[in-house]
């Protein structure tokens, strides 16, 4: 997938033109918007990627805004350049989690190097289940911000994984022929494999299939009960929490 790259900067300074130029050389979409609150609408059901460009006398309700918004999607954030701050302004920015680029020398190569170890976009997530309409419900959930491949049953998993690489299985407790568990069991006996990540997307909620399970050490348990959004956001997360 095309990566976004949203930079908030005057266009007539210095600095940002200089990013820009280097930008435009990458295979990055670059978006510009002006530091005016109001301005700063996004599409925060996608992962985002915002370049925040500091300079003197700019409004701080630009970083305000940047932190209510980051707190209700997937977005990284990276702050470009030094400014005289007020205590309360460097308060305010530090509560933001981003990533700091503290001189106007901008290396486009560090920068695309931290923006690609930040994206998960390129993820690819195998799915196993051995019901079709769900396989391509969780297609459709996740397929916008993950590259999905979809397997039915544990055999076929561990076919696909012999020739295939994956970022994360999301894996089905119950299935005919091989269950869940036992998948897992040979995935983690497999040398190649054993680091491979998987996370249990069933409807078994009792506790000795958790128990089961969880003596397994998979990285999570998500329940098919929950909503669509819950379900991408724990992925999201489970992502999120290896950068």
């Amino acid at each position: 997938m095309t990566k976004e790259i949203y930079v908030i900067g005057d266009e007539s300074r210095p600095v940002v033109k200089n990013i820009l130029v280097q930008l435009q050389a990458t295979k990055c979409t670059i978006h510009v918007i002006a530091p005016v609150p109001e301005r700063l609408v996004f599409d925060t059901s996608r992962q985002l990627h915002i370049v925040l460009c500091l300079f003197e006398g700019m409004d701080f309700e630009v970083v305000r805004k940047l932190g209510q918004i980051q707190k209700n999607g997937n977005i990284n954030i990276y702050t470009i350049g030094t400014i005289n701050m007020t205590v309360d302004q460097d308060t305010m920015l530090r509560k933001i989690p981003a990533i700091r680029f503290p001189s106007y020398t901008f290396n486009t190569e560090e920068f695309i190097s931290t923006l690609q170890k930040n994206d998960i976009t390129d993820k690819h997530i195998l799915v196993v289940d051995d019901e079709p309409i769900l396989l391509r419900s969780i297609k459709s959930w996740l397929g916008d911000e993950f590259e999905i491949s979809l397997v039915n049953s544990g055999e076929a998993a561990l076919q696909y994984l012999s020739s295939h690489s994956a970022d994360l299985v999301l894996l089905d407790y119950k299935m005919p022929g091989m269950d869940g568990p036992e998948v897992l069991k040979k995935i983690r006996s497999n040398v190649s494999l054993a680091q491979l990540p998987v996370i249990f997307l069933t409807a078994n909620n009792d506790k000795e299939s958790v128990m089961t399970v969880m003596n397994l050490k998979p990285e999570g348990y998500i329940l098919k009960s929950k909503s669509p959004t819950e379900i991408k956001q724990a992925v999201i997360d489970f992502f999120k929490s290896r950068l």
